[in-house]
């Protein structure tokens, strides 16, 4: 294992830490962050170069840590919530005053998932927050698929990777406005 490469627990610290770490997805290597850590937030846009009005995807261990940052939603979409959930599926949902003024965006939503990838379940299980991931790569760019690739390519301190293994999917994850239930990306 080289010194970027961490187990869970030390995943779980590096993020808590305030550090980003390259992590496994259900199809993509990822950038994650602690997502309420604005530094460490604002340290993801500038090693992606991406604009600051562009948003992140937040990942949260379950629907029941999502309900006290959103606004209440009406039953129906609640059950869909729970049939799709954890999946790769990523929804666009309204938050409420609960959410940190640097993860606020224009349209009042977070695109927010939760997997269903063993490794990241684990890994939210234990940071027990909600996680920036976007893909690792400059934005707009191709995306890189090994780690050591990652690592060479950003070349910062702040950069680890959590060494597991990718999902099976061969696509990002789709993304769907819960409210009027517009597919944004397939």
């Amino acid at each position: 294992m080289n010194k970027n490469s961490l187990d869970i627990s030390s995943s779980i610290n590096w993020l808590k830490s305030g550090k980003v770490l390259i992590h496994p997805t259900e199809s993509i290597w990822g950038l994650g962050c602690d997502a309420f850590n604005e530094k460490a937030f604002n340290k993801i846009f500038e090693i992606k170069k991406r604009e600051q009005h562009k948003s992140f995807i937040l990942l949260c261990r379950s629907l029941d840590f999502l309900n006290k940052y959103i606004k209440k939603i009406d039953k129906k979409d609640e059950n869909l919530l729970k049939q799709t959930w954890p999946g790769p599926v990523t929804f666009l949902i309204n938050y409420n005053k609960n959410i940190p003024n640097h993860l606020k965006t224009n349209n009042g939503k977070i695109a927010v998932r939760v997997s269903n990838h063993l490794p990241l379940k684990q890994l939210l299980e234990g940071f027990n927050g909600f996680m920036v991931s976007t893909s690792a790569n400059l934005s707009g760019q191709k995306i890189l698929d090994n780690p050591d690739d990652i690592l060479n390519f950003f070349k910062s301190n702040d950069l680890a990777y959590f060494n597991e293994i990718l999902g099976s999917n061969k696509r990002p994850s789709k993304i769907v406005d819960l409210h009027s239930k517009t597919v944004i990306r397939e």
